[in-house]
């Protein structure tokens, strides 16, 4: 299913980004001074959050990246691939966004191994073994909706933001987000749902991904909003309720998404 070569460099890569990761995200919640300068107050919870989310994330990581190059096998090296692209996301916001702090440059290596290890690992699987995989067409089309839902709920919201933010000339504090969703995530969502929809292989591959780096991910977004009060900050209970059906289905469907997915001989 998966080049042995490129599989074993995508996995040593994928150790490495893990255990940087652990490593930020550690210190992050050990000493959470390192933030209180470098960032606004209104992303205070959402770093916390995101710290929280990415200690276990690294640590599955790296586990399941050092039983890959023991053993092979296609839907770990999937899952392996959801959460780099959550590192992707994560430590891409705190790249772009440009708040420097001591941990910054743990922040650019962190964030240039998820982006290779996302290319290697994508390019790895073998094209005839991909055009062997199944998923039930039921499944196909409820992932590709549940995608094409995140996108019509998340992009008006963002380009409203973005509209606005233009017209009074002012970045917003989240503005990293603007750009790794519009120019990223968005596109990504939505080529993964026409090649799901289409019953083209490889989106089949990329729905796993898809589904547990919104898991992922959204968890995070959700733990920031829930702790925001603590921070001084008002809690967004639209926005919390949004995030939380979108863990529940990501869930849900992601779990379903592995007891479903097979490879035909």
């Amino acid at each position: 299913m998966v080049d042995p070569a490129k599989g074993r460099l995508t996995a040593i890569l994928m150790l490495g980004l893990s255990l940087l990761a652990l490593g930020a995200a550690l210190t992050g919640l050990l000493h959470p001074s390192i933030y209180w300068q470098a960032f606004p107050e209104s992303l205070l919870p959402g770093t916390f959050a995101q710290d929280l989310v990415s200690v276990p994330a690294a640590l599955i990581l790296a586990l399941m990246s050092f039983q890959f190059l023991k053993r092979q096998r296609y839907k770990a090296f999937i899952i392996m691939l959801g959460l780099s692209a959550y590192f992707f996301y994560a430590y891409g916001l705190f790249t772009i966004s440009g708040h420097f702090n001591q941990l910054y440059p743990l922040y650019l290596a962190i964030f240039a191994l998820s982006i290779y290890s996302l290319i290697l690992g994508l390019s790895s699987f073998k094209p005839a073994a991909v055009c062997q995989t199944h998923l039930p067409n039921g499944m196909r089309k409820t992932i590709a909706g549940f995608l094409i839902l995140i996108i019509a709920v998340f992009l008006p919201l963002w380009l409203s933001m973005l509209a606005q933010s233009a017209a009074q000339q002012v970045r917003p504090d989240a503005y990293a987000v603007l750009v790794l969703d519009l120019t990223v995530v968005m596109p990504a969502l939505g080529i993964t749902a026409y090649m799901l929809l289409r019953g083209i292989p490889f989106g089949n591959i990329l729905a796993g991904v898809a589904l547990l780096k919104s898991l992922t991910l959204i968890l995070s977004a959700a733990l920031g909003t829930a702790v925001a009060p603590f921070y001084g900050l008002p809690l967004d209970y639209p926005m919390l309720g949004i995030y939380g059906l979108v863990v529940l289905f990501s869930l849900v469907l992601g779990t379903s998404y592995m007891l479903n997915l097979i490879r035909k001989f």
